[in-house]
Formats: structure tokens, C-alpha cells, sequence
């Protein structure tokens, strides 16, 4: 469970704040006139963090490249080419000729 605390005594308790959030693990949540404005979470949580979302970044470029490529080939067979046999060069004419 996330403790809520104002900016302005999380001020004045910063030091043990960051203890608190080092030993018992659980994140702050700062709020600025009652509302929620920021969360201190541990360094290692923010790392995993960080991590889960790189890995998801990089699954969804894959399927997206993955799809424009399928659309593309589908293009180019639309058009008459077979894509398993086209040079980078002849690619390169084709879209630039579209």
C-alpha cells in the first residue's frame, strides 16, 4: 500500500522518506493541494520499470515491422514482383518510382 504524503511535509521528512521507502519497500505518493503529483518508489522497482517498458517498446516495433513488411510484399505482389527475388537496388526504384 502506497503512504500519501504533501510536498510540504515531505520536505521537511525527505531523509526519512527515502528510508522508509529503502527498508520497508513501498512507494510515496506526493500530493500538492490534494492532489496526487508524483510517486518515489525504490531505485531497483523504477529499474524494472524501465526495463518492462523497453521490452515492450521493442515487441511492438517487431510487430510492426513485422506487419509493414507483410503489407509491402503484399504490395509488391499486387504490382506483379516477386519480393523473394528483388535486389535491395530494385526495391529502391520500385518505391521510388510509386
Amino acid at each position: 500500500m502506497s503512504k500519501i504524503i504533501g510536498v510540504t511535509e515531505a520536505r521537511s521528512k525527505l531523509r526519512k522518506i527515502l528510508d522508509d521507502i529503502s527498508k520497508e519497500r513501498e512507494p510515496y505518493v506526493l500530493t500538492r493541494g490534494s492532489k496526487p503529483e508524483a510517486v518515489i518508489i525504490p531505485y531497483e522497482e523504477y529499474l524494472a520499470i524501465e526495463e518492462r517498458a523497453k521490452k515492450l517498446w521493442n515487441e511492438r516495433f517487431e510487430l510492426a515491422l513485422k506487419k509493414s513488411r507483410a503489407l509491402f510484399n503484399e504490395w509488391l505482389r499486387k504490382r506483379g514482383y516477386d519480393p523473394e527475388k528483388l535486389t535491395e537496388e530494385e526495391v529502391e526504384r520500385i518505391i521510388r518510382s510509386a
